[in-house]
């Protein structure tokens, strides 16, 4: 920084975010922080996901700068139940960006930024190893896309423009190489992922909205069609495993 500017430390003590999950992104400089009493230091290109209940403190250094970004888990699902760092490659990094914006004006992409952003940064992809993927370029590169982020919103149409070919090429690619049409490998999908994260004991509601579903009742119909189980009886019989 030039020496006309300055920016000095800054101390949060005692915080806890109950129905908050935390991203603490170190944009420039260090931060120091304690996460259910362990110590942990954040650098530039660097993020510590903190999730809710977990009780925290932080020291952002003297010109430094940490970004703090929010992830309602009364409204999002996710497995991420620890604290981890993180470290923020180019495709977060724009994520996080848009992300912070979308809350903050009134440039409002229309699409889930915090979806992505989980995705991205979870242990494991949220996704089903069983369901049978598509061989060919664009139905694979499609395929990949959805079982990345199982709510993806784009319609056929929208995803078939994005790997420059056809809806009907694309249909045609996904009966052929699965036996499913893609609206039923698309649903046998989204529901394979809520199996995964109910059994994480994620909340029904945020379960529903991590896959794709404004409507919690919609989901359920859908769950229970697919399980033969509603999501709370899943959710008791398998949760945790």
């Amino acid at each position: 920084m030039s020496s006309r500017t300055w920016i000095p430390p800054v101390t949060v003590r005692d915080r806890c975010e109950e129905h908050l999950n935390m991203l603490l992104w170190q944009v420039r400089g260090e931060a120091d922080l304690v996460v259910r009493d362990e110590e942990w230091s954040l650098v530039t290109g660097h993020a510590i996901w903190i999730p809710a209940g977990a009780s925290h403190s932080f020291t952002v250094r003297e010109n430094s700068v940490t970004v703090p970004l929010g992830f309602d888990a009364d409204d999002i699902a996710t497995t991420l139940a620890e604290t981890m760092l993180i470290t923020v490659g180019r495709d977060l990094r724009t994520l996080m960006l848009a992300y912070m914006v979308s809350r903050s004006s009134v440039i409002q992409p229309p699409a889930d930024i915090a979806r992505q952003i989980l995705a991205l940064i979870e242990h494991g992809p949220v996704l089903s190893t069983a369901l049978p993927a598509p061989t060919g370029v664009a139905a694979g590169a499609v395929c990949e896309t959805l079982r990345f982020n199982p709510g993806d919103a784009r319609t056929v149409e929208q995803l078939s423009a994005s790997v420059h070919t056809t809806t009907r090429t694309l249909q045609r690619a996904f009966l052929a190489e699965t036996g499913m049409t893609m609206q039923q490998w698309r649903l046998r999908n989204r529901m394979e992922a809520a199996a995964f994260l109910l059994r994480s004991t994620s909340a029904i509601d945020a379960v529903a909205h991590r896959v794709g579903y404004s409507h919690v009742n919609s989901f359920r119909r859908a769950f229970s069609d697919h399980f033969g189980l509603s999501p709370t009886r899943y959710a008791k019989r398998y949760g945790s495993e």
